[in-house]
């Protein structure tokens, strides 16, 4: 019976907390069982970007690695390659899919929390309150709505991430070197590397406190072996990931990621991303405190005006009845977001707590960590220290959308109030001195949210001036489209734009206010719970269950405004539909032909991938010298380039909106026979040519390249009508022509160059190939009637693969032995303490 007791005694708080996890995640995501889906971008466009992928995978079985669907065809290591040999990730992924998407997201982001807070020694009924903080933080709603899939994953391995290393270097290092490897292969396998290098930096900054630690108790010895296991368990978990990692390492170096050829773009620079377009998503300084106020700054970009407020009262003066519904309450920097990160007023109110209460060789760490994450997160609004990050950290010049840093920061907050919860449920802190941390801790951050409330427009002009610089040239325009030159010279557009500003600023004024006054409200509710434990008014358990409910209560009605139940629609709907437009052009049964749709913003959509091979498409790591003719020609539609990209149909809006097909006769089809090559001496001449060249008779190719047509006579014209090349079979992977050629020839053919992993043959023998005109392939063929195919297989790939399978097999034997280990040394533990 006393066994039985302790058995429940200990499962409890565990089983509570699952129960609170799922109970949380099903309420707010009710309608998925239901047989409801919540549309998501992002899904939208990688189900377009891989249904070539997908499409040969249910027919063949095969696994393409490679994908003819957009930007002319790109490798598939960052869009969906199957690699067998992970099995970690493999194995665990089968455990996720008990509960669906996107309930799982959050039930998940909670439970690993959660389980992180247990192994830093947080008592599992106190875990529960950071937990939710962590989970039910409004950034994983924000991303959870754009279906960013795999950075929602690696926020929930990430907490057990830590968790590992916390184990190596402070508790038992083989069972913690297990522990990360089995959790950072997890992470890794995620296939978000910029979530796992932010949260890299977080464990290099704990390492560097143990590292401090250790060499004032004069245990570095030890300190040094621990870093050794933790270094295994890194190796071991890369190597259990080695196939996606080789192959993305090797490919983003002809990624935008890599940098471009040429000069500095708009989006590369010759050696990564431009900073400029990597810091367009940066952080404000004073948008900052969004963290605290979620409607500081307006919200989201989306967000209007109401449509009976102050903005409106004036627009419906001047007869401009609904425009207040069409402006912006956004006032920030960042060109689109779609809401705050708030992390909620109560969390950040512990986690004061937990600066005041927590131990040193604790806290500092945290609080340095998310200090230097805040900093990275303001991007261009902090230019010299991004600088700074970006000449001195490796890799960080890969990475775009630096307010992404924020992520850590929504990590560390829950963590410091967990810490504080943690010395108040051990009863370690004297009153008095509990009744002084808790003044400072409600006295800074409901200090700052009473201020805003009351005075915050004596501190900030909520977009003012911007707001009226705006307007007045919209009025400028409307007076002068409607010749209305009298309110010009009156300069009412001045004195309209003044007046519309205002309102704006006033408007953007209350929202801030309200929700200061709200956060506020959720300060003081917290803090008068940890007060009422304080003054033994109510126990630890009550204080728990109080503070649980302060959390749902801040935190579940802010991210109500981003996703709600009415966001849910049925599956059927949420279902990409051929149009009329796409019902034609694929009535055309001529293979590998491209279709240009301008309908959609043509290089952010992979819609039109579902259907047809798109000269556009939707990734953030386009191959660089596509990205570079996107830049040059394709955003002009420049008429030759689609010619040579074998652009045979245009969409475009037809009469009533409604897509329409255009054929383009001109495309130069899948390969055609050139009479003369172009040699450029440099890259930046090759892209210049492409628009100097007649394309369908001249091939341009690099310095590098000349010698495969050294030797080779060129073609007259007239024997043009004796040369045809024509695409007979095509698969993403697989291509075969049929040619007849009366002499030796240079064919180009209309398919993406990629250097690794094609491989092309005449009649069986494999033969070389080159690069012609800056993006596609070309190869000098022999004399009479031929077939070349071109066929895909990523290099060492069976190499790569036995790496992957060697290191995930050692790292699930070495999980299962730690497993044994634990279970073995608490059963001696308990026969030393008389328990058996």
């Amino acid at each position: 019976m006393d066994f039985s007791k302790t058995i429940i005694r200990r499962l409890a708080p565990a089983a509570a907390a699952l129960v609170v996890f799922f109970v949380v995640s099903a309420a707010y995501f009710a309608p998925q069982f239901r047989g409801e889906v919540l549309p998501q971008h992002d899904v939208v466009q990688y189900e377009g970007m891989a249904k070539d992928i997908s499409d040969m995978r249910a027919t063949t079985g095969e696994d393409p690695q490679w994908t003819g669907g957009m930007f002319g065809g790109m490798p598939a290591f960052l869009i969906n390659v199957a690699y067998p040999a992970q099995i970690v990730k493999r194995t665990v992924g089968q455990v996720v899919k008990l509960i669906d998407t996107p309930a799982a997201f959050l039930f998940f982001a909670m439970t690993a929390m959660w389980l992180m807070l247990l192994v830093f020694g947080v008592d599992p009924w106190v875990g529960i309150v950071p937990a939710l903080a962590y989970g039910l933080s409004t950034y994983f709603l924000l991303i959870i709505g754009a279906g960013h899939i795999t950075k929602m994953w690696a926020l929930v391995y990430a907490p057990l991430m830590m968790g590992g290393a916390w184990m190596t270097l402070r508790g038992n290092m083989w069972t913690g070197g297990a522990l990360t490897a089995l959790t950072a292969s997890l992470e890794i396998g995620a296939n978000h590397p910029q979530i796992t290098y932010y949260f890299l930096l977080a464990m290099a900054a704990f390492w560097i406190s143990e590292g401090i630690a250790a060499l004032r108790d004069k245990r570095l010895g030890d300190f040094w072996k621990r870093t050794a296991v933790l270094a295994a368990a890194g190796i071991l978990a890369a190597g259990s990931n080695f196939s996606p990692l080789w192959y993305t390492a090797s490919h983003s170096k002809e990624t935008m990621r890599g940098g471009s050829e040429l000069a500095s773009t708009s989006e590369t620079s010759q050696d990564g991303l431009a900073l400029d377009y990597a810091t367009a998503w940066s952080y404000g300084r004073t948008e900052s405190l969004n963290l605290l106020i979620p409607d500081f700054m307006g919200r989201e970009s989306a967000t209007t005006f109401s449509p009976d407020g102050e903005v409106a009262a004036v627009l419906n003066e001047y007869g401009l009845r609904g425009a207040a519904q069409q402006l912006p309450a956004y006032w920030g920097s960042q060109p689109y977001t779609g809401g705050p990160t708030y992390l909620g007023a109560a969390a950040i109110f512990l986690a004061a707590l937990g600066i005041a209460l927590a131990r040193g060789r604790n806290k500092w760490w945290i609080v340095a960590v998310s200090v230097l994450m805040l900093l990275l997160a303001w991007g261009r609004n902090l230019m010299w220290f991004t600088e700074l990050a970006f000449d001195l950290l490796p890799g960080y010049n890969k990475f775009r959308t630096v307010s992404m840093a924020l992520v850590v920061v929504q990590w560390a907050v829950p963590l410091l109030g967990a810490l504080a919860l943690m010395r108040l449920w051990r009863g370690e802190i004297p009153r008095q001195r509990l009744l002084r941390a808790l003044a400072w801790a409600a006295g800074v951050t409901g200090g700052l949210c009473l201020l805003l409330a009351v005075a915050g427009s004596a501190f900030f002009d909520f977009g003012r001036a911007e707001s009226t610089g705006m307007m007045t040239e919209q009025f400028r325009q409307l007076f002068e489209a409607n010749n209305m030159q009298d309110y010009l010279q009156r300069g009412m557009d001045a004195e309209m734009g003044i007046a519309t500003g205002n309102a704006m600023a006033a408007e953007r004024a209350s929202m801030m206010q309200a929700d200061a006054w709200r956060s506020l409200l959720m300060i003081l509710l917290a803090a008068g719970s940890v007060a009422l434990f304080a003054l033994r008014r109510i126990n630890k358990y009550v204080l728990t269950a109080l503070l649980a409910a302060v959390m749902l209560l801040d935190l579940v009605p802010v991210d109500l405004r981003f996703i709600s139940h009415d966001n849910f629609i049925s599956a059927r709907r949420n279902q990409v539909t051929a149009t009329a437009a796409d019902k034609a052009i694929m009535a055309d049964k001529e293979p590998g032909f491209r279709v240009f749709n301008l309908t959609v913003s043509p290089f952010q959509d992979a819609t039109t991938s579902y259907f047809h091979r798109s000269v556009g498409g939707y990734h953030g790591a386009k191959l660089a010298r596509y990205q570079d003719l996107i830049d040059r020609y394709l955003s002009y539609r420049n008429d030759a380039v689609l010619d040579m990209l074998n652009t045979r149909y245009l969409i475009v809006p037809g009469d009533g909106g409604q897509p329409e097909a255009v054929l383009r006769p001109t495309a130069n089809g899948a390969a055609w026979f050139v009479d003369a090559v172009a040699v450029a001496g440099s890259p930046q001449q090759e892209i210049d040519l492409l628009g100097e060249t007649d394309l369908k008779r001249t091939a341009v190719i690099a310095e590098k390249d000349k010698p495969y047509t050294e030797g080779w006579t060129a073609n007259p014209a007239d024997t043009a009508a004796q040369r045809t090349i024509a695409l007979t079979e095509y698969r993403p992977n697989y291509l075969r022509y049929e040619y007849t050629a009366p002499a030796e020839g240079v064919a180009v053919f209309s398919e993406i160059f990629y250097p690794y992993g094609w491989t092309a043959y005449v009649d069986g023998a494999e033969a070389p190939c080159f690069r012609a005109d800056y993006v596609l392939r070309a190869m000098r063929l022999p004399a009479g009637q031929h077939t070349v195919e071109w066929k895909f297989r990523a290099p060492g790939w069976k190499a790569a693969e036995a790496v992957t399978l060697v290191s995930s097999l050692t790292i699930l034997l070495g999980a299962i032995a730690a497993t044994i280990c634990c279970f073995r040394f608490r059963k001696r533990e308990k026969r030393g303490n008389g328990e058996e």
